[in-house]
């Protein structure tokens, strides 16, 4: 029989293989928790602790105009982070870096505190910042590539474009709209430390660059808008412009520009109102523009013809308790000379003639009040209310551009609807994107264009608004070798909730050659000071933007380049004087929007204006073709005469005579003893004596 020894050493024996197999599955155990479940744990933990990743910003796509010339593109630059487990002098570092690339040192140094293995000094640095930092040698301090968003052009189309921030995100323009498509893959860098805690870098993803964009819009004739409506801004004191030059037949924005500009290399040194593309986010009442909507909406109703005489009640109106007057007292006038001359109410007269529901349809069909789907962020859709919520007076309101709002990109497209013979196109901004230099075409501009006139209408219209550049207020707006169309106007902005009475908008939108238009343009100029009326400061704009953009664009003039207005200095007065009444102005509810025919202040008293009246010229004197070296006659005085003798008169002395009204002369055009080319027109005005009637 073993011994109680024998028990006790075998007890042991037992015991320590016992333990050792307990101690042996303890470590298997933790082994396999370890390796096994808690692997990716672990590495992570591992990798954190050795490693750092960090995101690489992708080369984002180029973006050229439409003859493949780069407005926008990416370049190589490098970034600076620090390693502050490398740094034994944090605040030292943090101060030699805060003078050379005035940052926020304070910033840095709690950054650094805060991060061991990696954190940002400066991202993107001017080539100098670099050198200057390399010299210094400091330890802790590294350099990676990075790309930065370079636009070479500076401020040209810059609200257009938009700009991009420091991650490489778009954050306005076509820029923010496109993000997705433009920006690409960021990349993935690694920093990795070894043993000893030294440090190095290493591309663990490679990042992919963005799609290209290619535009409709043209370098040249975006430098043409931008320098005109820079300078009349200037000129004429006022606080900002719009201009926008359109294709009325594909919807191809051309040219789009604000101003003031921002160059957005640097749009944090600029406030945010400059870098909003004010052609397509701000609104503002129209006014005398919009009545060739009203006008072509009764044509194409068949409600009636440009030649039918409308009664427009000797210059006054009532509707309820309101009453709209024109500037100066009309009789029959025909509804090509209604727009022609800007009656208020004779064009009154015709929105009531089409109804609220009507004219409502007929004026969304031209794009109000929605949105024209441009490929550009925060398009704004404009004010107009349903024709159910409007009463008696609205209906006149509207008819004549007042208590409805309308972005500078609704009326250019709404006018290219009559400029193309009828069609609503969709104005866009990018023609194609390069995928992997393929190019394809947005999806979403694939849509066909819808018919708001017919052709006939769209004719009509054409030769209506050819009448006010040839003889009206837009006479300013007449081109050198070619036919244009247009409509001025003048309109009160709203401030603080009320019409100001000093506040305008002055703009002009039209389109040219006349016939066959391969441009439409829309000049707005906000807040003018001095001659603040848009035949005399948007119209001029339109000339010079019209002339430059068809010679760049080829196309073939359509009438003789001598055929322009004589540069005498009474004519000059006359355009100005048409000028002063192109107004629309807010008073009591009602809204004036009248026009001054000529200047006959020293011959006639009795149409000065109301002061609480404002006014939209659209016709005022005759217009002169000069011819070389051809002989002048004097125009007769037919002031005070009857109709009878100034057509026997008149004939006589070879000239044509159009009158308008009965009774005896009070006003003509061309003055008495001006002298023109044998065979001109001679417009002259009747009314009635008191006595006689």
């Amino acid at each position: 029989m073993p011994t109680a020894k024998q028990k006790s050493l075998k007890f042991r024996l037992f015991f320590l293989v016992f333990c050792l197999v307990v101690w042996s599955c303890l470590i298997v155990f933790q082994l396999v928790k370890l390796q096994i479940v808690k692997y990716r744990e672990m590495t992570n933990r591992s990798r954190n602790q050795q490693e750092r990743a960090f995101d690489i910003s992708s080369r984002r796509g180029t973006i050229y105009d439409r003859k493949h010339r780069a407005l926008a593109a990416s370049v190589e630059v490098d970034s600076m982070f620090a390693v502050p487990s490398e740094i034994a002098d944090k605040e030292k570092t943090a101060e030699i870096l805060e003078d050379i690339l005035h940052i926020n040192g304070r910033q840095l140094l709690k950054n650094m505190k805060r991060a061991k293995s990696f954190c940002w000094v400066k991202r993107k640095l001017d080539p100098s910042e670099r050198e200057k930092v390399q010299k210094l040698n400091l330890p802790g301090i590294y350099f990676q590539e990075e790309n930065k968003r370079f636009y070479p052009k500076r401020k040209l189309a810059a609200q257009v474009l938009g700009y991009v921030g420091m991650d490489n995100n778009g954050l306005g323009g076509l820029e923010y709209f496109y993000d997705k498509r433009v920006r690409g893959a960021a990349g993935r860098g690694v920093l990795m430390a070894d043993g000893k805690q030294r440090s190095f870098s290493r591309l663990e993803k490679p990042p992919t660059a963005g799609d290209d964009l290619i535009l409709t819009v043209d370098e040249a004739i975006q430098y043409f808008v931008e320098t005109e409506l820079e300078a009349q801004v200037k000129k004429s004191d006022a606080k900002g412009g719009t201009a926008i030059v359109m294709n009325p037949k594909t919807g191809e924005i051309l040219a789009m520009a604000n101003y003031p500009y921002f160059n957005p290399n640097k749009y944090k040194e600029y406030p945010s109102a400059i870098l909003k593309n004010h052609a397509i986010v701000s609104g503002y009442d129209p006014g005398s523009t919009f009545k060739i909507f009203t006008v072509a909406t009764a044509i194409e109703e068949g409600l009636t013809t440009s030649e039918e005489e409308i009664d427009c009640e000797n210059g006054a109106i009532q509707i309820g308790k309101n009453r709209i007057h024109d500037y100066k007292p009309f009789g029959l006038l025909s509804v090509r000379d209604v727009l022609a001359h800007s009656s208020n109410v004779g064009v009154v007269k015709l929105g009531f003639r089409i109804g609220g529901d009507r004219l409502e349809k007929q004026i969304r069909l031209f794009g109000f009040g929605g949105s024209t789907d441009i490929d550009l962020p925060g398009e704004a859709r404009g004010l107009l209310r349903p024709a159910s919520d409007w009463v008696p007076i609205d209906l006149g309101n509207v008819s004549i551009g007042q208590g409805i709002t309308v972005t500078p990109l609704q009326l250019v497209t709404a006018v290219s609807v009559i400029a193309n013979g009828g069609l609503l196109v969709k104005p866009r901004v990018v023609d194609k994107i390069s995928v992997e230099r393929v190019l394809v075409n947005p999806s979403k501009f694939k849509a066909s264009n819808s018919r708001v006139l017919r052709k006939t209408t769209s004719k009509i219209l054409k030769e209506m608004m050819s009448e006010v550049v040839e003889q009206g207020t837009g006479r300013k707006a007449k081109l050198r070798g070619f036919s244009s169309a247009g409509k001025t106007g003048t309109a009160q902005k709203v401030k603080n909730g009320r019409y100001s009475h000093k506040d305008y908008i002055a703009n002009f939108v039209g389109f040219a050659p006349k016939d066959d238009p391969a441009i439409s343009i829309l000049v707005l100029i906000d807040e003018p000071r001095g001659q603040y009326y848009g035949g005399l400061v948007a119209a001029p704009v339109f000339k010079e933007i019209a002339e430059k953009t068809l010679s760049y664009l080829s196309i073939p003039p359509d009438r003789p380049q001598d055929e322009m207005e004589s540069p005498n200095i009474r004519n000059e007065e006359l355009v100005v004087k048409d000028n002063e009444e192109e107004k629309t102005s807010q008073s009591a509810e009602v809204f004036f929007d009248d026009w001054m025919w000529m200047d006959q202040s020293k011959l006639s008293k009795s149409a000065e204006p109301n002061s609480n009246s404002s006014s939209s010229s659209n016709h005022g004197g005759s217009e002169e073709i000069v011819v070389e070296g051809a002989k002048r006659v004097e125009v007769p005085s037919f002031l005070g005469k009857s109709l009878r003798a100034v057509l026997s008169e008149g004939s006589r002395a070879g000239f044509q005579i159009q009158a308008l009204g009965s009774g005896t002369v009070f006003r003509q055009n061309p003055l008495p003893n001006e002298k023109v080319v044998p065979g001109s027109i001679v417009k002259v005005q009747l009314q009635r004596n008191k006595r006689d009637s």
